[in-house]
C-alpha cells in the first residue's frame, strides 16, 4: 500500500497530518524489541534479585522490571513523536494520536460492544493458563504464579506492609499501573505506532496491530492465548473508532486495575 494512500485512509479517520510509514521488517522489530528487552529484565536481571533461601522475588526487584520495561516503551513513543516534529504536548498531538472521544453515538455503542465481547472471549480462555503452564511451567519465583492459590494481594506482595502505606498504593496503582502500563503501552502500540502501519496493512492495521502486541507478551507465554480478544479490542477502539482516551481506559479496565486499586486502598487504610 502506498504512503499517500495510507495518508488518505487516515485523513478519513481524522487524522490529517502525514505520518511516516514502517515497512514490514521494521514494524516486526518494533514488537520485537520489547519482547527481547522484557524478557532480558524478567529472565536475566530479574533472578539476581531472588532472596535465598526462598527464592522469592521481593516486590522492589518486580517493580523494576516493570518500571524499566514499560518505562521504555513510554520513553521510545515519545521519541517516535518527537522526531517526527510533533510537541509532546496533548494539544500538539490530538491529531495524530486521536487524542479525543468518539464523536456519534454508534461508535461509543461500537466501542462498549467491542468491549464487552473481548472481555468475554478473555474470561473464557484464561483458566486454560493453568493447563499451558503445567507444560510450561513459569518459574516458582513469579509473582502471581498460575499454578500457586493466590487468595489475596498479600499472597503477590508476601513483603509489603499495607497498613498506611500511601507511597506504594500511589507507585504501585497511579506511577506503575497506570502511567507506565497503561499510557506507556497505549501511546506506544497505538498512539505511536499503529498509524505507521497503515502502509503495509491497510485499514487492516488494527488487526495486525492487535495481534502483535499480544505476540509481544511472550515473556508472559502461559497467557498469550487470552490476550489476543484484548489487543484487537484496543486497537479497534484506537483506529477505526478514533479515540487513544477510550482504548487506555479499557486497557486499565481489562486489567483489573480498579479492582487491584481498590484492593490495595482498602488494605492501605486498613480494611483488609
Amino acid at each position: 500500500m502506498s504512503t499517500s494512500k495510507a495518508t488518505k485512509d487516515l485523513e478519513q479517520e481524522g487524522t490529517t497530518q502525514e505520518i511516516p510509514q514502517y515497512n514490514l521488517w521494521m514494524i516486526l522489530f518494533m514488537f520485537a524489541w520489547p519482547a527481547a528487552w522484557f524478557l532480558f529484565l524478567m529472565y536475566v536481571i530479574g533472578p539476581l534479585f531472588l532472596v535465598a533461601p526462598d527464592g522469592t522475588l521481593p516486590t522492589w526487584g518486580f517493580h523494576l522490571v516493570w518500571l524499566l520495561g514499560n518505562g521504555a516503551e513510554l520513553i521510545v513513543a515519545l521519541i517516535i513523536l518527537r522526531r517526527e516534529g510533533y510537541r509532546l504536548t496533548p494539544g500538539a498531538l490530538r491529531e495524530r494520536i486521536n487524542w479525543r472521544f468518539p464523536d456519534k453515538l454508534w461508535k461509543w455503542g461500537a466501542v462498549l460492544g467491542v468491549f464487552i465481547a473481548a472481555t468475554a472471549a478473555s474470561m473464557l480462555l484464561a483458566p486454560f493458563q493453568r493447563s499451558i503452564a503445567a507444560v510450561l511451567p513459569p518459574p516458582d519465583w513469579m509473582p502471581g504464579h498460575p499454578l500457586k492459590e493466590i487468595t489475596g494481594l498479600q499472597d503477590v506482595y508476601p513483603d509489603v506492609n499495607f497498613a498506611g502505606n500511601v507511597p506504594f498504593f500511589l507507585y504501585r496503582s497511579v506511577v506503575l499501573g497506570f502511567v507506565m502500563n497503561m499510557i506507556g503501552e497505549e501511546l506506544y502500540y497505538r498512539g505511536a505506532l499503529q498509524p505507521k502501519m497503515r502502509g503495509v496493512f491497510g485499514r487492516w492495521d488494527w488487526v495486525a496491530n492487535g495481534i502483535g502486541f499480544a505476540l509481544k507478551h511472550v515473556y508472559f507465554w502461559w497467557r498469550l492465548h487470552f490476550l489476543w480478544p484484548g489487543g484487537l479490542a484496543f486497537a479497534f477502539i484506537f483506529g477505526p473508532m478514533g479515540s487513544l482516551p477510550l482504548s487506555i481506559l479499557a486497557h486499565w479496565i481489562g486489567n483489573q486495575e480498579p479492582f487491584i486499586l481498590i484492593g490495595i486502598l482498602s488494605a492501605v487504610l486498613g480494611g483488609g
